[in-house]
């Protein structure tokens, strides 16, 4: 899984909250948020979620 910086959230988009997550979810938030890393997919997100974080970030599953 990758995270990418986005602007643009459409409106059908579920959009996660960091506190939200659970603390595996979090983790690799804060591990991927900003770098070009790449992580196992977490189960609390899925492909094309946004999560906020200190910017909005959009899951890409690999």
């Amino acid at each position: 899984m990758r995270l990418r910086r986005t602007g643009l959230i459409p409106s059908d988009t579920r959009v996660r909250h960091y506190d939200e997550l659970d603390e595996e979810a979090q983790a690799t938030v804060r591990e991927l948020a900003g770098r070009p890393q790449t992580a196992p997919e977490a189960d609390d997100l899925d492909d094309g979620d946004v999560v906020k974080f200190t910017d909005y970030y959009e899951v890409r599953a690999r």
